[in-house]
């Protein structure tokens, strides 16, 4: 291995040491049968903690009024909130950081896998097996289907319980300003990437939440000048799913990711979520991140050049058809489960090889708005040559532009050199409609 490749893989692994707090999701069996049905969430918030300091509050509090409701107020609740998926009948939450799948109904059993708090399953069965309650669940995979059981204890039938305020998304006027028809029509989303845990990989991680979204919104004003009769959104771009070595992923902490999705929604700001997919099949990282589809102000996104077994040793990709695919599953699911508004899928490209036969890609899903996003760092001659690059795939119109802040000289740390100004970005040939500051 030369110099270099040792020093690219060394700054990798630093990266990946410092999203340890992040919990591993999987759907193979683990060897992981211990007598705790559920692992200790202390255990992985005192991990997060060994990272970074961090200043989070998490609210707990929830509304007792809201669950005091008689039988027959269930029902009509449950008729009522099928428009926002927020109950149904046939589909459960997970409501702990990581829960076994169990084979039988015994605590101790074989695992079929494990998980993660927010994970939206299909409930085949509900079972008294002595003094436990159990849900028979239905997972399912690109490359199989998962059925098991696990404690109802462990579980909610209303995502709203997972929320610090289950009324929170609630709002009229700002689920009308989110899923309005004309959103993407009449405004520029300028938004700010990163992974909360991590400084290297984004302006996220440099700053709280709650001191991010000022930071964010005078940036917003800075396009908002030069954007002609458009507004501006902001948005926080978060890495959902983090690649590791051998291809597996860290998830971002549901709590942690929950923080932003409301802090985003009390603000009227977007939120994506980006999954780097590692080795898995892009509907099973796409299906990880549809539940969040439920919050009016939630998009989604998938990373070409991290959907490999050998993180930055090689670059992933995705094939036409493969979008093709990604959107058609994610219109499904809105359809299916009355998900208003329009919502974007964005992908990144700055080689040709990260997309094979982008002919092929159609962008004839309504209501997903499919967005194609030039990446790359460097100068800005380098940037707008592969903005013009990508504007050749006119079958997909809707474009977006990245650009990389300056944080060290250290070498490896990508930044663009200067940074191109929002006079400049808006004079792109297309003009983008997402930006994107990581």
């Amino acid at each position: 291995m030369s110099k270099k490749a040792l020093f690219f893989f060394a700054l990798f692994l630093v990266i990946s040491i410092s999203l340890v707090g992040c919990s591993n999701e999987t759907t193979s069996p683990e060897d992981n049968d211990s007598a705790d049905e559920v692992e200790s969430e202390s255990k992985e918030n005192n991990n997060e903690n060994e990272v970074e300091e961090q200043d989070e509050s998490k609210e707990d509090e929830k509304s007792e009024e809201s669950d005091k409701t008689d039988e027959t107020e269930e029902t009509s609740e449950v008729e009522e909130n099928v428009e926002d998926n927020t109950v149904q009948d046939n589909v459960a939450y997970v409501s702990v950081d990581r829960l076994n799948i169990r084979a039988d109904r015994d605590a101790q059993g074989t695992s079929l896998g494990i998980i993660t708090k927010g994970k939206q399953v299909k409930v085949l069965e509900e079972v008294k097996d002595g003094e436990d309650d159990w849900l028979n669940i239905q997972v399912v995979n690109a490359d199989n289907t998962i059925e098991g059981w696990v404690l109802t204890q462990y579980t909610v039938k209303d995502s709203r319980e997972l929320l610090s305020n289950p009324n929170l998304f609630e709002d009229e006027e700002m689920n009308e300003f989110f899923t309005s028809p004309t959103l993407f029509e009449n405004n520029t989303v300028v938004s700010y990437y990163g992974h909360p845990n991590s400084r290297l990989m984004g302006i996220v991680g440099r700053h709280s939440v709650q001191e991010l979204i000022p930071i964010l919104k005078n940036t917003s004003e800075k396009y908002d000048s030069v954007n002609g009769d458009k507004g501006v959104i902001p948005a926080i771009y978060l890495i959902y799913g983090t690649v590791q070595p051998g291809g597996e992923i860290g998830v971002l902490n549901y709590d942690q990711m929950i923080s932003y999705i409301e802090e985003a929604y009390k603000n009227g700001v977007l939120v994506y979520l980006d999954h780097q997919m590692g080795k898995y099949h892009p509907i099973d990282a796409l299906n990880e991140i549809l539940p969040f589809l439920r919050y009016p102000n939630v998009h989604l996104a998938l990373d070409p050049e991290w959907r490999t077994n050998n993180p930055m040793n090689e670059i992933g990709h995705l094939t036409g058809e493969e979008i093709n695919q990604i959107q058609e599953t994610m219109r499904e699911y809105m359809i299916s489960n009355d998900i208003p508004g329009i919502r974007q899928f964005v992908f990144h490209q700055f080689i040709e090889k990260m997309v094979h036969n982008i002919e092929e890609v159609s962008v004839d899903y309504d209501p997903v708005l499919l967005v194609h996003n030039t990446s790359g760092w460097g100068p800005p001659s380098g940037k707008i040559a592969t903005h013009a690059t990508n504007s050749k795939a006119t079958n997909i119109p809707y474009k977006g532009f990245k650009l990389w802040y300056y944080y060290s000289d250290i070498s490896g740390v990508h930044y663009d050199n200067p940074l191109m100004t929002p006079e400049e970005v808006m004079e792109l040939n297309p003009k983008p409609g997402l930006i994107i500051y990581q």
